[in-house]
């Protein structure tokens, strides 16, 4: 389903979303540097999603339409896969286990890695219980230094976005 917003509404919602976008990364990096990193990784998250909604916006300019999915409002896959669609790949991880997962046990190595997604930012904010491992799960794995340097390629990708 589509909704019409005129097109000088698209334009400001676009920029808008990039202020908003800016706005989460400048609080992600104050989160980390006082060592709140599963925060810091939910604002990420947020940042991208803004940043998918702008792209999203974006392309709706170059079509010279006035018509905007509602999924720019409703879905979160939506948004991030917008922001991916410009985004490098390599920023979406943000942590890197030590051990190769498939040499090595979950629950006895630090093996695997954690991705940006809807989940993983849901995993950062809230309490949940893993009934395999049988452990309460309180965040997700993250990297200070890997968070700066998502932080300093979402900002490159809002340069490069601008600028074009």
């Amino acid at each position: 389903m589509t909704i019409k917003i005129p097109v000088e509404k698209i334009r400001e919602g676009m920029k808008l979303a990039l202020e908003k976008c800016n706005e989460h990364l400048v609080a992600a990096e104050t989160l980390i540097s006082k060592g709140s990193l599963n925060d810091a990784v939910a604002l990420i998250e947020f940042a991208i999603e803004e940043f998918g909604r702008a792209v999203a916006l974006k392309e709706i300019l170059k079509k010279s339409s006035n018509k905007v999915e509602e999924e720019l409002f409703k879905n979160h896959e939506y948004k991030y896969k917008k922001a991916w669609s410009v985004l490098p790949k390599e920023l979406k991880t943000i942590y890197e286990g030590t051990f190769d997962v498939t040499q090595f046990s979950k629950t006895d190595f630090d093996v695997g890695k954690e991705t940006i997604s809807p989940r993983t930012r849901l995993d950062a904010v809230f309490v949940d219980y893993d009934v395999k491992l049988e452990k309460w799960k309180t965040g997700v794995r993250a990297d200070g230094e890997t968070l700066k340097h998502v932080i300093e390629g979402l900002r490159e990708g809002l340069k490069a976005f601008v600028d074009c």
